[in-house]
């Protein structure tokens, strides 16, 4: 999770190794190598790594503002961090929060940026929450493939509008989230309140679902970029397969270039990338 603050940038590392099914299906690799990893970048691009740590009084604290009850989850049912979502947005004061789950691959013109593209949009547009780019490669009639999820097109400024929210990745305006709070708590069944209030280990669903639920009762959109300077693919399938051509799907994107079948899908489809990259 990167936020900007008045003259420098901050990358936030969350400690807190995922629990349920994520744990289970996505490789972990030792923290301390990562940390060492990312202390280098740190000094050789010169922004600020930040630990974030879990502190039971803060959890309590945090979840209170987030929830308007001192809840004592940190994670979805699936292992997805809620506490630490939500944290970086007390932590700071930055106007704007980056944030980036490790596995997005990110195709972007060599004079774009899509962040300032977004920040760009949000200073004009008081009704934008958040900016990503757009779900895969453009189509030829400039339309997406999102299954059952509804969205509107907004030729004028450029942008695809969505009621729906990724946590995967976006850039967001902060005070525009907070004007969200509380978030209601949503569970995966009916007896996990109870658990919450005797135990703290309520199964809660993921923050995303959360935030979408504000969302979607509130005047915010979440906006697409329709330009085709910029465009992301999210990898479902972590096979050894995939691992194994990955270096040369991160290589084919960074040139745009791309099997036709991926126009206009964010879920990477391995299959087509086989058949393109042999």
């Amino acid at each position: 999770m990167c936020k900007r603050a008045k003259s420098h940038v901050s990358l936030v590392l969350d400690t807190k190794k995922p629990s349920g099914v994520l744990s289970n299906t996505v490789y972990q690799s030792e923290f301390r190598i990562l940390q060492n990893l990312l202390e280098g970048l740190a000094q050789k691009y010169g922004f600020n790594l930040i630990l974030a740590e879990y502190q039971k009084q803060q959890i309590r604290s945090k979840n209170r503002i987030q929830f308007n009850y001192h809840h004592r989850e940190t994670h979805c049912f699936r292992g997805y961090p809620i506490y630490g979502s939500f944290k970086q947005f007390i932590d700071t004061e930055a106007k704007y929060i980056l944030h980036l789950d490790c596995d997005m691959i990110f195709y972007e013109a060599p004079s774009f940026s899509w962040v300032q593209e977004g920040r760009r949009i949000m200073e004009e547009n008081e009704d934008i929450l958040c900016v990503i780019p757009r779900g895969g490669p453009p189509t030829k009639d400039g339309s997406l493939h999102q299954g059952s999820t509804p969205y509107k097109t907004d030729e004028k400024r450029g942008l695809y509008l969505f009621k729906n929210f990724t946590s995967r990745h976006y850039l967001i305006h902060r005070e525009r989230f907070l004007s969200l709070l509380p978030l209601k708590p949503l569970w995966l069944s009916w007896r996990e309140p109870i658990k919450s209030r005797l135990f703290g280990n309520g199964k809660m669903l993921c923050w995303e679902t959360m935030v979408e639920h504000a969302l979607e009762k509130s005047d915010l959109w979440r906006a697409d970029l329709m330009t085709d300077h910029a465009w992301s693919l999210h990898p479902g399938d972590r096979s050894a397969e995939f691992y194994q051509l990955l270096p040369q799907i991160i290589d084919s994107v960074n040139r745009n270039e791309f099997p036709e079948e991926q126009r206009g899908h964010f879920d990477l489809r391995l299959n087509d990338w086989k058949h393109f990259l042999n």
